[in-house]
Formats: structure tokens, C-alpha cells, sequence
């Protein structure tokens, strides 16, 4: 059989969840499968380890004059001239042209839940006659339900997905009951697969030396709170900002933390820095940017408390991340996060800061609660695995 993988995600320089998935997924199936023939599709030459392939992986470098919907072209073409058995897609856009077997991933919705927080700019050239071309040609080839900017991009992408792939993949039971919900389908194709997450790197302190290097660099002192992942409305940040003001007020001991925040700018990031002014919490918030993995792991591994009180997740692998480094963690008590998490955490009401933080005082004051939660994470996070999630995601690409 020739499985052929999209892997333009997992080949991004600055991967944040779904292009991490995409990358461990290829990396986990190199160890699991020498019988099957893959194919690895990408607009440019693989990187970062994506490049050593075994026997029975092919790179198919697939170059377009231009990046806009590569999918939708790039893809396509090569789907029309030389498909594979199967084509796996980690993520719910599949090209237009595709084999009948295809398989995809779709990690939420929270695009339609929560419209307003995402962006609506648009997809290629947004004036003059070239912008007004691409529109026309977005509303054309949608029916003239949707137009090219990225809100619509995703609508669009999941309902022709749902409506075409012949499996799907739903990476927790609360993103696939969204499914059912929102797209009104039966859910008989539909397999829920956990995410896992890198059990290796992801453990406690080894070399104090390594992160106190790492702490130097982005101008850092433990102990300090932190969050991982892109700087955007849907993340909650400026709730968690508001939390964190108020347990600065009530807790002094706080006050002198930095809630150090790990990840770049993204929809909504101007109202974040209003937040920071109006809190008064400029000279207590760290902004690194996007930071590289190794850093990445360095600052959980440091941080006191993880917070990750996020308004709307389809699955939250910083969740086991912070688990796995024997991170202390507060997240949402909503959406995937307690599928997640487990009795591993403090749940909160994401809408909430008062309740936010009130958690984040309890664990400052909590010392057996801390250790209690630190053992319970280690435990929870055993059970997610990148091998695990791999193996079961070629079960279904091969039988399913």
C-alpha cells in the first residue's frame, strides 16, 4: 500500500499544536512501518529530522509558483496525476482533488463557537484587481457561500472534509461530540485518537546548569508563572492577565512573580497589550516570542505554576507537556481540558478571574496540594504518547 501524508505542517519552521502533531505522527511511523510505502508531500525540501527517511519513505517535493492554497492547487494536482492508496491530511483541509480513500484530522471548531475570535483577513492579494479576482473566484468555487478570507477558509475546509474524507480522525472525545454537534453528521466514520505528547523531553530538571542558561537568556528569575502557546484572543490571555493582577493584590508574595508569556502574536494580540497597560503589569510580564523546542522545554521544566485557562481547546498537549516536566498546572474546566487533564489539575471557569485566581493563591499556599498534583501529573501523563497515537492512526489508515 502507498500512504501518502501531507506534510507541509509538520515541515513549518515555528510549529505550534497541529504542526507538532503532524511532525511526531511522521516521526513515530518511520519506527512503526518498514511494509507500507509512504509518501511525504511538501512544498519545500523536509527538515529538522523529517529528512532521514527509511527505505519506504519518499519525499515528494511538490514547488508552486505561490504558497497561497497550495493545498488546494500544488496538492490537487499531484493527487490528479499520481495518487496514492491513501492520503492522510493531520489536519482538516483536504485538497479539492483527492483519492476516495483520504483520511483527516480535525483537531476543533472552535472557529465556529467563537467566531469573533478569529481573523478575517484575507487569503492572497486583498485589493485592486488581483484582490477582487481571488474573491471572485473563492465566492465561485464555494457556491457563493464563502469568500477568501481565513474565517471562511476554515468553515469552508472542515464541511468539505466532513462531507468527502472517507475516516476521520477526532483527537479528543470532546472535539468529535463537537463534530456531531455542529456538522450534524452521524459520527460512524469518525475514530477519536489522543494526542500524545514527547515523553522524552518532557521530564523534570536533570541539568539545573542547561536552564538556568536558558533563564539568562530571556532575562528570567524562577519562581515565575508561565503560559506556552500563541499570544491570540481564544487563548484567554487576557483573563489569565486579569487573574494574575488580582492574586498580585490579594497574595503579596506574589508580587514579586513574573507571569512570563511564551509564544508569538496572533488574533487579538493588540487587546493583550492594552491588558498588560490598564493591569499595570509591565515591568511583571515577560513576552519571549515564539521560542525554539529546547527553550520551550527549559521554561516548563522552570515554571511554578503552568496556566492554561484557555477558552476553547480541542485537545491541549501543553497540558501534559507541563505534566510530564512535573509542572503544576491550571486549566479550563471546559471544552477538552479535563479530558486532558484528569483530576491531574485545578480546573477553572475560563470566564472567570476571580476563580482563576483564587487557584493560582491556593497553590501558592498549598504545599501538599502542589505535590499531590505534581505525583497525579506524572501518573496522567504516562498514559499519552506520540507512539500510541501513531500506532493507532496506522491501524486506521491500513484497515480502517
Amino acid at each position: 500500500m502507498i500512504i501518502g501524508i501531507d506534510s507541509s505542517r509538520a515541515n513549518e519552521a515555528e510549529r505550534t499544536g497541529t504542526e507538532w502533531y503532524s511532525y511526531h505522527l511522521i516521526q513515530e511511523l518511520k519506527k512503526l512501518d518498514l511494509k507500507n510505502k509512504f509518501r511525504l508531500y511538501s512544498p519545500g525540501f523536509l527538515k529538522d529530522g523529517l529528512e532521514n527517511l527509511p527505505a519506504n519513505f519518499q519525499s515528494r517535493i511538490l514547488k508552486s509558483p505561490t504558497e497561497m492554497l497550495w493545498t488546494q492547487t500544488r496538492l490537487s494536482a499531484e493527487m490528479l496525476l499520481n495518487p496514492p492508496d491513501v492520503l492522510f491530511v493531520p489536519a482538516h483541509t483536504i485538497p479539492i482533488i483527492h483519492p476516495k480513500k483520504t483520511v483527516v484530522t480535525c483537531h476543533d471548531a472552535g472557529f465556529e463557537r467563537f467566531p469573533e475570535l478569529y481573523a478575517t483577513h484575507s487569503i492572497g492579494p486583498a485589493r485592486g484587481l488581483k484582490g477582487l479576482a481571488v474573491k471572485a473566484a473563492a465566492k465561485i468555487a464555494t457556491g457563493f457561500k464563502y469568500s477568501n478570507n481565513e474565517l471562511d477558509y476554515h468553515r469552508w475546509s472542515m464541511k468539505f472534509a466532513l462531507k468527502r474524507a472517507a475516516k476521520i480522525i477526532a483527537v479528543s472525545e470532546f472535539t468529535k461530540k463537537e463534530i456531531q454537534e455542529i456538522y450534524k453528521v452521524a459520527g460512524d466514520n469518525i475514530s477519536v485518537i489522543h494526542n500524545g505528547f514527547d515523553q522524552e523531553k518532557f521530564v523534570p530538571i536533570e541539568n539545573q546548569a542547561e536552564i538556568d542558561s536558558t533563564l539568562q537568556k530571556y532575562g528570567l528569575n524562577q519562581p515565575f508563572y508561565l503560559f506556552v502557546g500563541r499570544l491570540e484572543e481564544k487563548k484567554n490571555i487576557v483573563g489569565m492577565l486579569e487573574a494574575f493582577a488580582l492574586a498580585r493584590a490579594k497574595e503579596p508574595k506574589i508580587g514579586e512573580m513574573f507571569f512570563v508569556l511564551a509564544g508569538r502574536p496572533g488574533y487579538g494580540y493588540d487587546r493583550i497589550q492594552s491588558a498588560i497597560k490598564r493591569l499595570d503589569l509591565e515591568n511583571s510580564v515577560k513576552q519571549t516570542g515564539w521560542i525554539p523546542d529546547i527553550d520551550r522545554v527549559h521554561l516548563l521544566k522552570a515554571a511554578k505554576i503552568f496556566l492554561f485557562a484557555s477558552m476553547y481547546e480541542g485537545f491541549g498537549i501543553p497540558i501534559l507537556e507541563a505534566f510530564g516536566c512535573g509542572t503544576i498546572v491550571i486549566t479550563s474546566n471546559n471544552t477538552s481540558c479535563p479530558e486532558v487533564a484528569g483530576d491531574a489539575a485545578l480546573l477553572c471557569d475560563p470566564k472567570n478571574p476571580e476563580e482563576i485566581s483564587a487557584a493560582i493563591i491556593k497553590l501558592e499556599n498549598g504545599e501538599n496540594l502542589r505535590e499531590n498534583l505534581r505525583q497525579k501529573g506524572f501518573i496522567r501523563a504516562k498514559e499519552f504518547s506520540w507512539a500510541k497515537c501513531a500506532k493507532e492512526t496506522l491501524e486506521l489508515l491500513c484497515n480502517g
